[in-house]
């Protein structure tokens, strides 16, 4: 689809939503919900607070921004980064924010008072994923360095040193009930990690070439995996075998996310010179039920927890929320 953009208005038809319904050809249009505009650098990761009131952005401007769903409105920043901030996750009783930065450091937040808690220093390399664990009192953080690192969220002490990759660690997920952890790697495997001590399950070799994301199905069955070179992996971390594989995108999956009810899966690839799309996907069936065209690079996406919304982080410093909820209907 190919339109003009207006100059004057954010939410014009150059960002039409087409909309692909799963038994017919006909096309949707739909529009952009908010278009949040302020960072000064790339967006590479956005999360919602548990209770969706609120959105996190994190930019290589080395600032996280506090957003209002509701109105779109900046409710605070978060400066502490001296370098690019590359990851975001909020605690699940979402007082807390971690954040993880090229500075090679974690970065535990208070949001009640917008201070630094903890700075969680060890890694030797950038660090490019953080996550909570369900019940809140471990995170983990990844790094270019190959490792993975526990720490516990009340003391910001480091609980264990998870090592086995070979190149990496670009992402992280939790299983839902918090005693397995996965990690994926530009040395094409995700590894499986057992918790608290952290001892290797298994490593499952997904591609010849480098993972750049995960995503944890709400009910713990599927992990999909985003590959370079657009491919979509399924795989079932109980039985630690890979299910099933799509083609997503023609570039690199930098991002994915499953809905809160685990019935949509949205995936994000792009290259910073050229436009890009977020592709949303039926569980279970993977076939494609909409495409958001975006200007440049998606790095990031996150559902709401009730799944109406849609936030996408890009390379032209836009975080866009994406007003799905016509589109979802009854399959969020």
């Amino acid at each position: 689809m190919n339109s003009i953009p207006c100059k004057k208005c954010h939410r014009c038809a150059w960002l039409a939503v087409l909309l692909l319904p799963a038994n017919g050809p006909g096309q949707t249009p739909g529009v952009p919900h908010t278009i949040l505009e302020g960072h000064r650098g790339w967006v590479s990761s956005v999360a919602f607070a548990p209770d969706g009131q609120t959105l996190a952005s994190a930019s290589a401007d080395q600032t996280v921004r506090l957003w209002s769903v509701a109105n779109g409105k900046l409710l605070s920043g978060l400066q502490g980064h001296a370098d690019i901030v590359s990851a975001v996750a909020f605690a699940p009783d979402g007082k807390a924010l971690v954040t993880g930065s090229y500075d090679k450091t974690a970065r535990l937040w208070d949001l009640s008072a917008n201070r630094i808690l903890f700075t969680l220093r060890g890694h030797r390399g950038g660090v490019t994923a953080v996550a909570f664990a369900p019940d809140g009192k471990v995170l983990a953080t990844a790094s270019l360095d190959g490792s993975v690192r526990l720490w516990h969220a009340d003391t910001g002490k480091q609980e264990a040193l998870l090592e086995g990759h070979k190149s990496w660690v670009n992402a992280l997920a939790f299983l839902e009930d918090g005693r397995k952890l996965a990690s994926a790697s530009s040395d094409g495997t995700i590894i499986l990690w057992e918790l608290p001590g952290g001892r290797r399950l298994a490593t499952l070799v997904c591609a010849e070439t480098e993972l750049r994301s995960l995503a944890m199905a709400p009910d713990g069955k599927r992990l999909a995996a985003g590959i370079r070179y657009g491919r979509v992996k399924i795989v079932d971390p109980m039985k630690e075998q890979i299910q099933s594989s799509f083609q997503a995108h023609p570039g690199d999956v930098w991002s994915l996310a499953f809905s809160g009810a685990g019935k949509l899966l949205a995936t994000a690839d792009g290259d910073a010179e050229q436009r890009a799309t977020v592709n949303l996907w039926q569980v279970g069936t993977w076939r494609q039920r909409a495409a958001l065209p975006h200007t440049s690079a998606v790095l990031s996406v996150a559902f709401a927890p009730d799944g109406k919304t849609l936030a996408t982080g890009s390379w032209d410093k836009k975080v866009i929320l994406w007003d799905i909820s016509r589109f979802v209907g009854r399959t969020r």
